[in-house]
This record gives structure tokens, C-alpha cells and sequence, in this order.
């Protein structure tokens, strides 16, 4: 069956504050509050149970590197391997089972002091 998902690479400066943007908390009432990552990029639904992160110590530009060791690498390798990268990434977002285009006006980047975080786009793997 073919499914979308949707990659985000930025540069964070450890995975504890990966962890931290990407977290959802609940209020008493067992209310989720939307994570600082779903709200600064305008998340619609997904399934929070499908998303992959991870950080890596070197930054690196080439997105074969990157992808390396993520579910359905060797597809996703394939689609992104001609996005060309302009700068050097040490954390990457997967969404699976979403498409990001579909939820209405993308943000490309967010850009902080602390993080930055750019939406290189969608893709299909085949599971």
C-alpha cells in the first residue's frame, strides 16, 4: 500500500531539545497540547505514533547520509536523493502516513536562535 511522508531536516544542538520541541503534553483533563513543532509548522492531524527524529553529532549535507537507517530508508533515499541541500543538517523529522502539502499553506522554515528546522517535502514508500 502506498503511503506519504513528509521530511523536515534542521540543526538543533542536542536530541534533548529535539525531544523537547517535538513533545506533546496533556493538560488534567487529558487534553493533548499541541507540541512547539506542530504549532510553528501549522500540523494538521497525523498519527503521533508514526513519526521518527533523530540527531546526529556531524552535520552533514548529503541527504543519502541522512536518511541512512530510517524506515523505508531505501525508498525515501531514492525520491530525496536529487533535493539539493543548501546548508549542512544534524536532525531529521520523518512523518509517516502524511502528506504536509495536503494540510493547507506549508511552512518552509523556522528559523530561532537555538534551532532551525526547513520542510524539504513529501514522498511514497510502499509498505
Amino acid at each position: 500500500m502506498k503511503n506519504d511522508v513528509s521530511l523536515w531536516l534542521g540543526n538543533f544542538s542536542n536530541f534533548d531539545e529535539v525531544e523537547k520541541y517535538t513533545e506533546i503534553v496533556y493538560d488534567e483533563d487529558g487534553d493533548s497540547i499541541p507540541s512547539v513543532f506542530e504549532r510553528e509548522f501549522k500540523l494538521g492531524y497525523y498519527d503521533r505514533d508514526l513519526i521518527e527524529k533523530d540527531w546526529v553529532q556531524d552535520t552533514e549535507d548529503d541527504i543519502k547520509e541522512l536518511l541512512v537507517d530510517f524506515s523505508y530508508d531505501d525508498q525515501l533515499i531514492k525520491q530525496f536523493i536529487d533535493v539539493k541541500l543548501n546548508s549542512k543538517y544534524n536532525t531529521i523529522i520523518l512523518i509517516y502516513n502524511y502528506n504536509y502539502y495536503k494540510g493547507g499553506r506549508p511552512v518552509s522554515s523556522v528559523n530561532k536562535n537555538a534551532y532551525k528546522l526547513d520542510f524539504i517535502g513529501t514522498a511514497e514508500y510502499i509498505d
